[in-house]
């Protein structure tokens, strides 16, 4: 996963926090939660494919790890609303309080539900756009694209810093009150180097 500097927040090491967060649901409501302030099951429920039933479960979940809190009750009394304690985290696999082969699974675990949770938000706004269920401007402003780049690992390293902060003036903790206009945008950051076309060994500066 990205290294903490980049991604501003708490950084997690309890394995029990990370197991709870392994999971691509319950990432989508915990960016429900941070993105509104707070939200019930039953608006939770609205974002991922789930009943509120279970997002109430998945939400008691993280209840227990201390990343949402009980916010109390709404309306007649019967809508419990939920809210992120943190507005932001990041994962270092050497700072998990765990053994190495552990902080490994749970590294993965935590990258592939970010990776799934992420890959669903852009599916359905995808979808938005066949159906045309969204605004010629905002249609005009998103993207969705794949580059193939040639670099170093020093220069991607430059990169991927440059991009995080081009972001964080934009980030909710940086704006927390939302403008007339604004929506909340998903902006899914990956620069992976990929494998040798032969399976082989990727180069190395060492002789």
């Amino acid at each position: 996963m990205a290294p903490p500097e980049r991604t501003p927040g708490v950084r997690l090491t309890d394995p029990s926090v990370l197991r709870a967060l392994a999971h691509p649901a319950r990432l989508r409501m915990l960016d429900v939660l941070q993105e509104r302030g707070g939200a019930t099951a039953t608006q939770c429920a609205e974002v991922v494919d789930l009943s509120a039933s279970a997002c109430s479960w998945h939400l008691r979940q993280l209840a227990a790890t201390g990343l949402v809190r009980d916010a109390g009750r709404r309306g007649d009394g019967r809508e419990r609303v939920w809210e992120a304690v943190v507005p932001a985290w990041n994962v270092d696999m050497a700072t998990i309080d765990a053994e190495p082969a552990e902080a490994q699974g749970l590294d993965l675990a935590v990258t592939q539900a970010m990776l799934q949770a992420s890959t669903a938000t852009v599916e359905e706004f995808v979808v938005r756009m066949a159906q045309d269920q969204e605004p010629p401007q905002w249609r005009d402003a998103g993207l969705v694209s794949n580059s193939t780049l040639r670099l170093s690992a020093d220069e991607l390293r430059d990169l991927t810093a440059e991009v995080m902060q081009l972001l964080a003036p934009y980030r909710l903790s940086a704006r927390p009150e939302a403008r007339p206009g604004d929506r909340t945008v998903h902006a899914a950051v990956r620069f992976v180097p990929v494998s040798a076309p032969d399976g082989s060994s990727p180069p190395t500066d060492e002789q």
